[in-house]
């Protein structure tokens, strides 16, 4: 989470860092008029990140949220189907952070 949230803020992004999905759901309802997109991991310390992903659909249905997992897209099953956005396996770098923020982004 440190490592993502230096790229994201050099990338010249906020960052609002939550440690499991449900402080993930708290903040967003909180807080979602001013976030514009939700990076999930697909294993969260408490549930799964579709779950929460789930969740944050039903708060504002127009969230963007991107899933990230060092154990594959089959890894959570339904990881696609629960609303999010998009993909980015792990490891990533800062030039396939970039790409992908700026393609989920351009759309909203």
């Amino acid at each position: 989470m440190k490592v993502c949230t230096l790229m994201i803020e050099g990338l010249g992004y906020k960052v609002l860092q939550a440690e499991n999905g449900k402080k993930a759901t708290q903040i967003f309802r909180d807080k979602n008029d001013v976030i514009c997109l939700v990076i999930l991991d697909m294993k969260l310390p408490d549930e799964n990140g579709s779950d929460t992903c789930k969740r944050l659909n039903e708060i504002n249905s127009d969230v963007k949220v991107l899933h990230t997992s060092g154990l594959g897209r089959i890894q959570g099953g339904d990881s696609l189907e629960c609303g999010c956005d998009g993909f980015l396996p792990k490891p990533f770098g800062i030039e396939e952070l970039s790409n992908k923020l700026e393609d989920l982004l351009e759309n909203t």
